[in-house]
């Protein structure tokens, strides 16, 4: 009797032991389990400088189809929010920045309008866990992780003045003869803008490029904003110094999607046009946003430079979920996606989209954004 009974004892104990240890690893299976479905819910909050403008909405795009493609077996949920053309400011920005923050979003991808004055709000994500990449337009780099450029620096200059030069030695402009260059940016605080007139003024005093002349920075290089109505006034402005003589502008271009169009329909409207043979318009846009003044014989504006906006906006939104995933650093020296395959992250952290485009009338027509 003591002997079975102490069997039935031991018996007992044991499935108590079996079944505890049953119960232990299948909550860890299910807190493993729980862990995996949490890692695969991810947020990512995209803001542009600004919403309603081809470039950004081309952008936007890119952003969705990536979220479309994380999202085969994954929950990922893409936040598209920005301030409108005429209330595209840092402040709108750091107001929208601030609700996402709250939110808990994993990861904010930037196209920055102030590179300084947005980095405390950029900060304060980073002290929370939020993976912050910059697009387009960057801050500083202790207030975000990467920086995705659409073209390495040096490589949009020679783009924009290689557009530029094509055109003005056809015109008759060259050792012989000095072209005058004005400049359309957005603003002083601008980032690429300012990292863009550096390099071209460095290019400028090459012997290729050495024949075209920025006279005088403070009056031949605008800076109207992202408002519509500036930006149409000062290249209004700058249209009716243009011409062919020595004291006129004899070149134009800009840096903004805005300012480009924005100088071809100056030109159409101006009461007293120069002589179109006489000067050069280019700039950055989107081949949508010039198709027509590059098809229009009687517009100066002929060719355009720009890259894959919808790219852009595709690898800046790979490169935050990939931060999140941990398939990154902000150490990693490249990037691997589907559909653009291997991207490098050169140093400071700036991941490169690729070469600059530059479209003219036979080509323009390849392009729908």
């Amino acid at each position: 009797m003591k002997k079975s009974l102490r069997t039935i004892v031991c018996a007992a104990v044991l499935v108590g032991v079996m079944i505890i240890g049953t119960a232990c690893t299948t909550s860890q299976k299910t807190k493993v389990a729980n862990d995996v479905n949490a890692a695969k819910s991810v947020k990512i909050a995209v803001l542009p400088k600004m919403k309603g403008e081809n470039y950004w909405d081309a952008c936007k795009k890119g952003a969705e189809d990536a979220i479309a493609e994380l999202s085969e077996g994954n929950d990922v949920t893409l936040l598209y929010d920005g301030p409108p053309q005429d209330q595209s400011t840092n402040q709108r920005q750091v107001d929208l920045l601030e609700g996402w923050i709250a939110q808990d979003v994993d990861a904010i991808v930037v196209g920055v309008v102030d590179t300084t004055a947005i980095a405390p709000t950029l900060q304060k994500a980073m002290n929370k866990g939020i993976k912050v990449v910059t697009y387009d337009s960057d801050t500083i780099p202790e207030a975000r992780l990467l920086f995705v450029n659409q073209c390495a620096v040096e490589s949009i200059a020679r783009g924009l003045l290689d557009s530029a030069a094509a055109e003005l030695k056809a015109k008759g402009y060259g050792n012989d003869k000095t072209a005058n260059l004005a400049i359309v940016a957005a603003s002083k605080t601008e980032t690429n803008h300012q990292a863009w007139l550096a390099e071209i003024k460095k290019l400028l005093q090459t012997d290729e490029y050495s024949f075209i002349k920025i006279q005088n920075e403070d009056t031949d290089v605008y800076y109207p904003g992202s408002d519509e109505t500036q930006c149409q006034s000062q290249c209004a402005t700058l249209i009716s110094r243009m011409g062919g003589d020595e004291g006129n502008i004899n070149c134009a271009l800009s840096f903004t999607s805005m300012g480009t169009p924005a100088l071809a329909s100056s030109y159409d409207a101006a009461a007293n046009k120069p002589d179109k043979d006489s000067i050069v318009l280019t700039g950055l846009a989107t081949p949508n946003a010039l198709n027509s003044y590059i098809k229009d014989k009687a517009n100066p504006l002929n060719t355009g430079v720009l890259w894959s906006c919808s790219d852009l906006g595709y690898l800046a939104t790979m490169t935050a979920y990939q931060l999140v995933n941990g398939d990154i650093t902000a150490e990693s020296s490249e990037i691997t996606t589907k559909r653009l395959g291997k991207s490098s992250i050169e140093k400071g952290g700036e991941v490169i989209l690729g070469d600059v485009l530059i479209f003219n009338a036979d080509t323009v027509d390849n392009y729908n954004y």
